[in-house]
């Protein structure tokens, strides 16, 4: 690795990554396998595809088989893959995750419906029928809506039934604390808001982040704070101390909260924004496709002196 200051971690860090498209608008695979080399040089176990940062709504079902493609040929093994499999119909669906199977993903990601069959009944049939079909390690991504959790307490601890149910990766996070207690048969309850970690680790036992998209951002090669930190928990090391590498990060958080939650927590899709952000620091972040808008000249330039502000690493903007 390049990062010669990396901690070693036992603990697994994913992180949702965009789909980088060229200026034509095309997918951009050349992107995508440099981003691979890079989010292993920052000690990121696995990486989420197809999802939310990776403007699912813009691709084909045959553009999102060659993203998941790229990304296990590229990492021949090295990097995590795990794939939403979610389509607008259960053939789709089954068929994605078939071809998320041959390619070898680590797991793929079921989202919890949100339109369509949602009573509990529903719900529980519908992801024993895509789990039955595929019978490989499957998440569910429970993204807040505005009323809250689509997943009830109730409803997981039945879903904790299915066999191929590993995890579910929860932002309702007024919810968060009765999943937790719903959870059974192993099936692990994961707070993807790496702010959020040094608690999730310390209260709850967290053992992954399965994150957005914090942890490439804030690292590159040779700094990698959320790398090391977490390492620092792995190798046992005082709480105060890893309290004040975690908290270092503060001012980074900040600048993430304005342009990328705060903005999604809105219902405003922020991938302009997440991928300046790539762009400025050595990944391959692309255009967006409509109806996302591109960042205006003062937007960027924004975002660029909040980073400066900041001292995020790696900005190369002069």
């Amino acid at each position: 690795m390049a990062s010669s200051n990396l901690k070693k971690s036992s603990t697994e860090v994913w992180a949702a990554i965009p789909t980088p498209f060229l200026p034509t608008l095309e997918l951009d695979q050349d992107g995508l396998r440099h981003n691979v080399r890079r989010y292993l040089e920052v000690g990121i176990r696995g990486v989420f595809c197809n999802g939310l940062m990776g403007e699912v709504w813009a691709l084909s079902i045959d553009e999102r088989k060659r993203v998941v493609e790229t990304l296990c040929n590229e990492s021949g093994g090295r990097l995590g893959v795990s794939v939403v499999i979610t389509a607008a119909s259960i053939d789709d669906t089954l068929a994605l995750g078939l071809h998320a199977k041959q390619q070898g993903v680590d797991h793929v990601v079921l989202m919890v419906p949100t339109a369509g069959p949602r009573s509990e009944e529903q719900q529980v049939d519908y992801f024993q029928l895509i789990c039955s079909a595929l019978d490989m390690p499957v998440v569910l991504f429970n993204a807040a809506t505005a009323a809250g959790s689509a997943l009830s307490a109730r409803t997981f601890e039945k879903v904790c039934e299915i066999p191929q149910i590993r995890m579910l990766k929860t932002t309702a996070y007024q919810q968060n604390e009765a999943l937790r207690s719903s959870a059974r048969n192993g099936v692990i309850v994961s707070d993807p808001l790496e702010e959020h970690y040094f608690d999730s680790r310390v209260a709850h036992q967290q053992p992954i982040l399965y994150a957005d998209p914090e942890p490439y951002l804030y690292q590159v090669p040779g700094i990698c704070p959320v790398s090391n930190y977490i390492g620092q928990f792995d190798n046992g090391e005082e709480l105060t101390a890893i309290r004040v590498e975690f908290d270092k990060i503060d001012p980074m958080r900040q600048v993430f909260n304005k342009w990328i939650m705060d903005p999604l927590m809105r219902g405003h899709m922020p991938n302009a924004a997440l991928k300046h952000w790539c762009d400025l620091i050595g990944l391959v972040g692309g255009s967006v496709r409509p109806p996302i808008r591109p960042l205006s000249l003062s937007q960027k330039k924004e975002l660029e002196e909040d980073l400066r502000r900041c001292n995020a690493p790696g900005i190369t903007v002069s």
